[in-house]
């Protein structure tokens, strides 16, 4: 389903004098929802350790920690040529929005005072220049009114969720809010995505996403 496609099936479901550009907004909300389900996994490896440093900012393409899936710190520094031992990591739980940090190795995030977001590591790092690798769910690509036969990047039987997540949006908002419809839409959306969640978690038990370790499979 393109966008334009997903524009006519709002205002089949809920037809309003919303504008597109507004439904746009909520679609392209909807998929900063889902993109922790469908967003592509993909490794940033641009951060190092500052030594006494615990702040660092969050890398591109991350906007949130709940994005982040594995947070990894290199126990040494490469040596030019060498190369990196890629099992030769310590990894760090992850903490989500807690201002205090878990008990060993974690990463939490912090806010500062105009609400920016960055990475706090603990304990903090002693040493420079260890290498950071971090995995996380990338956003899924907004969508746009200059490109209408675009598609949401992501399976397109789930694409409807999007719909039923922007005529909520349009019934709990605006000067007349349509509460009957906006908590149809709601229980519309979240049984929607309870399904998808079933699917994810059924699929990830036949080809789970995160690989077991097992030092068998190690080469030396």
């Amino acid at each position: 389903m393109n966008t334009y496609q997903l524009l006519q099936l709002i205002s089949e479901m809920y037809p309003s004098a919303t504008s597109d550009s507004t439904k746009i907004k909520y679609l392209n909300m909807a998929q900063d929802e889902l993109s922790d389900e469908f967003g592509l996994v993909v490794t940033d490896a641009t951060l190092v350790t500052i030594a006494d440093t615990d702040e660092y900012a969050l890398p591109t393409g991350i906007e949130d920690i709940s994005q982040i899936e594995t947070f990894d710190i290199a126990n040494k520094v490469p040596v030019l040529g060498e190369a990196v031992d890629r099992y030769d990591t310590t990894r760090y739980k992850i903490g989500y929005k807690d201002d205090k940090p878990m008990p060993g190795n974690c990463i939490y995030q912090n806010y500062s005072s105009t609400g920016v977001k960055s990475i706090i590591i603990y304990p903090v790092p002693s040493l420079a220049d260890l290498p950071i690798t971090i995995r996380y769910h990338a956003k899924l690509a907004d969508l746009s009114l200059t490109n209408l036969t675009a598609s949401p990047q992501f399976d397109s039987q789930y694409h409807d969720l999007l719909a039923k997540y922007a005529c909520y949006q349009i019934c709990a908002n605006g000067a007349s809010p349509d509460s009957v419809q906006a908590n149809r839409f709601s229980a519309a959306y979240e049984e929607g995505y309870a399904k998808l969640l079933n699917h994810n978690y059924q699929q990830q038990i036949i080809a789970p996403r995160k690989r077991r370790d097992n030092k068998m499979w190690h080469r030396i």
